[in-house]
């Protein structure tokens, strides 16, 4: 049976049995995988307490035939990501990460760049405040990743692009055709949500912008609320269902 090692991130972990977990990855060089860590229940060894959620780790897996579980060998712990386990916001706001990255990768899929996106929003979140920013600008990089990229170039109905319309024009953006659609071309259709030009200017420049830079950004107050309406409904049309985390971080109290 083959041997194989990479790096991985833990993004989903149950016990199986007495001793063995069940554990999902996304690692670098293979994508979305599943495996079997026999004894990880037991052995502090061979996994060193590596295997809970958001773990980035250095994995040794064997695999046969690359179907079905792999068996997890060993792995050795690259970040723990501590702050981020302390604050009950960043424990919600990674697990929608690693939630929302679960629905949209297909198994055996390799993406590097949802790897590097994952790992570099994590850190992140590990080492500074929580920031409903984050949740936004992770969303829009994971559905460009994943082919779910909303259409915010032009108009999805008379395909005016942005710069001729003006900025005071109004707009508003189809979840089922996942376009923007101008004020003029909105008259008669239903079940559109309200979008300034200005957010979707935005939303259009996260998509596309270097993912080193992206953290210089900033949202005013109206494009944080048109995003938090319009792009949780998007996913969880994609998805055909919404994300427990994201509905769990609802009910905290303000900050």
């Amino acid at each position: 049976m083959p041997l194989y090692r990479t790096e991985a991130i833990v993004i989903r972990s149950h016990p199986y049995g007495e001793s063995d977990k069940i554990v999902t990855f996304l690692s670098r060089d293979f994508g979305k995988i599943k495996g079997i860590a026999k004894g990880a229940r037991r052995s502090k060894k061979r996994f060193q307490n590596a295997l809970g959620l958001f773990s980035h780790i250095r994995l040794i897996f064997f695999d046969r035939e690359g179907m079905g579980l792999v068996r997890a060998e060993s792995c050795d712990i690259l970040h723990a990501f501590p702050k981020l386990r302390e604050d009950l916001r960043k424990i919600l706001g990674g697990t929608y990460f690693l939630e929302l990255m679960d629905g949209m990768a297909g198994e055996r899929e390799e993406n590097r760049e949802a790897f590097d996106l994952l790992l570099s929003f994590l850190l992140t979140l590990n080492a500074e405040e929580f920031k409903e920013e984050q949740l936004r600008m992770f969303e829009i990089r994971t559905l460009s990743l994943f082919g779910y990229r909303p259409n915010m170039r032009r108009c999805g109905v008379c395909r005016r692009e942005m710069e001729e319309l003006r900025e005071s024009s109004s707009g508003f953006f189809s979840i089922e055709r996942g376009t923007f659609i101008c004020g003029i071309c909105s008259q008669g259709r239903q079940n559109l949500m309200p979008l300034s030009l200005g957010t979707a200017r935005l939303i259009e420049q996260i998509s596309q912008m270097e993912l080193a830079k992206l953290q210089r950004l900033r949202f005013t107050s109206l494009a944080l609320l048109e995003a938090r309406e319009l792009l949780p409904k998007f996913i969880a049309y994609q998805l055909g269902k919404g994300l427990k985390s994201l509905e769990a971080m609802k009910i905290l109290p303000p900050e």
